[in-house]
């Protein structure tokens, strides 16, 4: 699961700044071990990026501008710019389990999506976040319709079955 993506390097000794994807950001910091990918195999720097995911041994923590990591043999700013872009993913199995009500996105992702009154709406191809709140992608394979993850749009989820009913007006044909 990608719980992170490594960016600019940060300093000269080769660590990177981390965008993660947990709430709260901290949290990027409590699970592992990480692993790494990244499509190119390798840089310019001679620094090899996994294209596959990786275990590799990490330093971490947390810095004033958010979280920072230095990947083992990674020693100077030209092997942390070949870090950017990478995923940095866990096995799920290191992840809490979800509250009755709340979602991993990954558990949502692939689920039908249909009206109150069963009206097909699509699948939920990915999902977002805004400052608002989070916001499902819903394909029929000829759109994209966008649609808020909040409690008043989601009347049910059922993960098992593989669908989410929505309040929602079926708005394209």
């Amino acid at each position: 699961m990608v719980i992170a993506s490594l960016g600019r390097p940060f300093g000269v000794r080769g660590w990177v700044h981390v965008q993660s994807f947990t709430e709260p950001t901290d949290n990027v910091l409590r699970y592992r071990p990480w692993q790494l990918r990244r499509g190119a195999g390798a840089s310019a720097s001679g620094f090899r990026v996994p294209a596959a995911w990786e275990t590799l041994a990490v330093e971490a923590r947390m810095h004033a501008k958010g979280p920072v990591a230095r990947v083992a043999g990674c020693q100077s700013r030209e092997a942390a710019a070949a870090l950017r872009g990478a995923e940095v993913g866990v096995h799920a199995s290191v992840l809490p389990s979800a509250a009755p009500d709340e979602y991993y996105w990954r558990d949502l992702v692939g689920l039908a999506a249909a009206t109150e009154h069963g009206e097909p709406l699509g699948q939920v191809a990915r999902l977002f976040a805004t400052p608002a709140h989070d916001v499902l992608v819903l394909a029929d394979g000829k759109r994209e319709r966008l649609v808020p993850f909040t409690k008043s749009t989601v009347l049910d989820v059922d993960v098992p079955a593989s669908r989410i009913v929505l309040d929602w007006q079926r708005d394209w044909d």
